[in-house]
């Protein structure tokens, strides 16, 4: 038979079951408030960066009015003879094109190459911004070399870049006055921009994923990083420069000992010097 508790411990029971409500009410409602002043956290973020985003904008509008303007259009359609269309571009292709150097061109009929950067930082992300607004293009892609597959890297490498840029990535000419560069300086995200926008004569690898694209970009970066894509290096010229170098080293040898062997020798091909002649016998 059990016994009856005393009053005093059915009262601190009975406040306990009473205390359990209050404190889940309370845990609610802290939970609430933490939950209110996340979501007025984000909003004020977002507040911020459509409002950094529109602030870039219209720093690029009066940029790309002062300097782009005059050879690709102040509506971004392109100017005959002078400069393309941006309708098809974004802003993967615009970051490329300026943080490598390639725009602004000095004439609009030779070849974009690779060169001093001509803009700030701020100027870069506003010109980017506001060509987003006017092309369709693709974004500026997350390209992550940590724990990428560099060995699929390479093969993908060898695959599709080895035959313009060269196996050790030092670039080489590609015909029609044209050259695909070196990858000596361009960072991983250079590189995944180039493989989705295809500047110049690179085509648009449209195959290549994500993964894909980290894993090339890894295995550049270990070429980099081995300093094969020097010109310098051996294997660093491209096949052409190096095919005829090999053709003159050799070359070069051999046609001096083929006019040493065929050079007249004294004793052989002619008297030695001091020797007396033979008399010649007279014509009866």
């Amino acid at each position: 038979m059990r016994r009856a508790r005393p009053p005093h411990r059915r009262r601190r029971a009975a406040r306990g079951l009473l205390a359990v409500p209050v404190v889940a009410a309370a845990a609610i409602g802290v939970a609430t408030l933490t939950a209110s002043a996340a979501d007025d956290d984000e909003e004020e973020e977002d507040v911020e960066v459509r409002a950094t985003s529109e602030e870039l904008v219209a720093q690029g509008a009066e940029l790309y009015a002062l300097q782009c303007a005059g050879c690709h259009g102040s509506d971004g359609r392109g100017i005959e003879d002078r400069g393309p269309s941006l309708q098809q571009e974004g802003r993967a292709s615009t970051d490329f094109v300026l943080r490598t150097g390639r725009m602004p061109l000095a004439a609009p009929n030779i070849q974009a190459r690779s060169g001093p950067v001509r803009y700030s930082e701020q100027e870069i992300r506003a010109l980017v911004e506001f060509v987003g607004t006017i092309g369709d293009g693709p974004d500026i892609p997350e390209v992550t070399i940590e724990g990428a597959d560099v060995g699929n890297g390479g093969y993908l490498y060898r695959l599709n870049c080895a035959a313009c840029h060269s196996a050790t990535g030092a670039g080489t000419a590609i015909g029609g006055g044209r050259r695909a560069p070196s990858m000596r300086s361009v960072s991983p995200t250079e590189i995944g921009e180039a493989i989705l926008v295809g500047p110049g004569a690179m085509p648009v690898f449209s195959s290549l994923d994500a993964q894909d694209i980290d894993d090339i970009a890894a295995y550049i970066v270990t070429l980099q990083e081995e300093g094969t894509t020097d010109a310098t290096k051996f294997g660093g010229a491209g096949p052409a420069a190096e095919g005829l170098a090999a053709w003159l080293l050799a070359l070069v040898p051999l046609v001096a000992f083929t006019r040493w062997i065929g050079s007249p020798k004294e004793g052989r091909n002619r008297p030695q010097a001091g020797a007396a002649q033979e008399p010649t016998e007279e014509a009866s």
